[in-house]
Formats: structure tokens, sequence, C-alpha cells
């Protein structure tokens, strides 16, 4: 049997320890909110990058590249979100959405870069059009995603 001491010690870390990870923790809801973010970054750079590609602003090159850069970063982000463990905050359903959206962002975005590599301005054009209406659907998302927090 170990001494009183010790045992005090050690159910003492142990508390503290327990306290620590139950305080640092965020809510699903959070942790949704800030790859949500990301997510509208990257969204956001794409539609700078395509639009500035059309006026001939940037070479193609540049734009393939931050486009394809933009599509990784958007698939990692739907990872992300697939990871998160859910809390009381967020449904499934609602991640299952915002998962689904952030798939197909990643796609418009692919095919905005093979339209480029391609020389072609009008599917960009519409890939533009397309991947702004994923984004106010992904804005909708994410204010369903606050409400259910607050």
């Amino acid at each position: 049997m170990p001494k009183p001491g010790k045992l005090a010690s050690v159910i003492n870390c142990l508390l503290i320890l327990t306290l620590l990870v139950s305080c640092s923790g965020k809510t699903s809801a959070e942790d949704i909110d800030k790859e949500t973010q990301s997510v509208s970054s990257w969204v956001a750079t794409a539609n700078m990058v395509g639009d500035a590609w059309i006026r001939g602003a940037v070479p193609n090159k540049y734009a393939e590249q931050t486009l394809k850069k933009a599509q990784e970063e958007l698939r990692k982000e739907k990872e992300k979100i697939d990871e998160i463990k859910l809390s009381k905050d967020v449904s499934e359903h609602d991640k299952s959405v915002l998962i689904a959206e952030v798939f197909q962002l990643a796609n418009k975005t692919q095919e905005m870069s093979k339209a480029v590599v391609q020389k072609n301005r009008s599917v960009v054009r519409q890939k533009l059009g397309e991947l702004a209406a994923e984004k106010r659907s992904l804005n909708k998302l994410r204010k369903v995603a606050g409400q259910t927090n607050e």
C-alpha cells in the first residue's frame, strides 16, 4: 500500500490533469466554426485567383497551382471536420451536410484548376458562379451552427 503522502500526490495530479483536460476542451461547434472559417478563406482564395486569371492579371501556372493548393486544403479541412467528435451542440446531420458542402467546394476548385490548364475562361467563370453559390450555402450552415451553439 502506498504511503498516504504519495497517494495524495497521485490523486492531486490526477485531479489536476482531469481539470485541465475538461477545461481546455472546445465544443464541437467551436471546432467546426474554426474549420469553416478556414474553408471560407480557401474559397475566397480560389475566387480571387479565378477572377484574376479571367481578367489576365495572373499567369496560368500561378492560377493552376494556387487552385490545386486550395483544393488540397479544402480536402484536408473536410477530413478535419470529419474527425471532430460531436458533442450535444452539433448534430450528426449538420456535420454531414457541412462535410458534403466542403467536398463540393473542393470539387469546384479542382474543376477550375482543370479549366485553367485548358485555358477555358468560360468554364472558370461558370465555376466561380457555382463556387459563390456553394459559399453562400456554407455561410448559411455556419449561421445555423452558431445559433445551435448559443
